[in-house]
């Protein structure tokens, strides 16, 4: 099975061009399946289904089975859609502030032709005006046997435990994590003193469009306690704004990632991909707008962490409940 997943937080028009173009070019029958059956969490719902049928089936109904996280709807839904469509295309909420769109088929031959239509895409006038390195596709899946243990990326719920995952990471790798900080002065006052204690690596200043000044904090966290409370574990105050990074990560590669995005938002998925692909690993937070609405994320360029954490996390949600697995990607 083959896997190419998109995050069009900021190109949704590019991405819906390039999937519609490719359809029109591949000259497969398509068509539209609504299903608003939950996704069982309350904003999950399956958005629109494309695909050609396998087979001389003049009517196709495709029963998605439930589950109780969206990591069994995914892996399910993946499979199932291989199985019944030459190729499928389906969106659904993701997180609090993204949503996946997926495409599956078994036909390598379709999944590179897509995957170089993306990439002709990219090479348009359009999409350069825009003066990004960003990516249509955020991550591309080939030859794919146990999806769960291939997966490279997952969100979930890590309340009172914020980054302890990471920190002992960097235990094993023997290099402390490095904190790459986004508006680092609007911390709280407990956190900009032990930030003292942080080694500073690198800053990079940058003006919005409303002439403000931003910035991002590279530094290098030396020392648990600090790194809890940058953190936020079991503190009043909120985490840090940024990510957690390999400490194995090259200084001037991360900053090299930084340097091109075009508008720096934290916690974007299609960030984070980025530097865990450059860092080895990256880790975040994300505010979902309400009451206990934190959920972190986390990439590896090795899926064997991702699915280590994973499997973490599950066994922790069993004993402490700000704690909870919530997707793979």
């Amino acid at each position: 099975m083959h896997l190419i997943l998109f995050s069009p937080r900021f190109h949704r028009e590019f991405i819906e061009a390039a999937l519609t173009n490719f359809i029109i070019a591949e000259g497969q029958p398509a068509f539209v399946v609504q299903d608003f059956k939950s996704i069982p969490t309350t904003t999950a719902n399956l958005r629109a289904l494309h695909g050609a049928r396998r087979g001389e089936v003049p009517e196709v109904t495709v029963e998605f089975p439930s589950g109780t996280l969206y990591r069994e709807a995914l892996i399910q839904k993946a499979h199932l859609l291989a199985e019944r469509f030459t190729w499928a295309l389906t969106s659904w909420n993701f997180s609090y502030s993204e949503h996946i769109t997926a495409f599956v088929t078994k036909d390598a031959a379709l999944a590179d032709a897509l995957a170089a239509h993306c990439a002709a895409q990219e090479q348009t006038r359009a999409w350069k005006k825009r003066k990004t390195l960003d990516r249509l596709i955020l991550a591309h899946y080939d030859n794919l046997t146990n999806l769960e243990e291939q997966l490279k990326g997952a969100i979930f719920f890590d309340r009172d435990i914020e980054g302890e995952w990471a920190w002992r990471r960097s235990e094993v790798e023997k290099n402390q994590p490095y904190l790459l900080l986004i508006n680092h002065k609007d911390l709280a006052e407990i956190q900009k003193e032990v930030l003292k204690y942080c080694t500073k690596v690198a800053t990079r200043i940058w003006w919005d469009r409303y002439d403000r000044e931003r910035t991002y904090l590279l530094v290098s966290c030396k020392d648990l306690s600090t790194f809890q409370v940058l953190c936020g574990t079991n503190q009043e105050y909120d985490p840090l704004y940024g990510y957690v990074i390999s400490g194995l990560a090259h200084p001037k590669a991360v900053l090299h990632q930084v340097m091109s995005w075009r508008v720096p938002f934290p916690n974007d998925l299609q960030e984070l991909v980025r530097l865990g692909e450059v860092a080895g690993w990256a880790y975040s937070w994300q505010w979902g707008g309400g009451d206990g609405e934190y959920h972190a994320s986390f990439w590896a360029r090795e899926p064997l962490l991702a699915y280590d954490l994973w499997q973490e996390i599950k066994t922790l949600s069993e004993t402490q409940g700000g704690v909870k697995p919530l997707a793979r990607f």
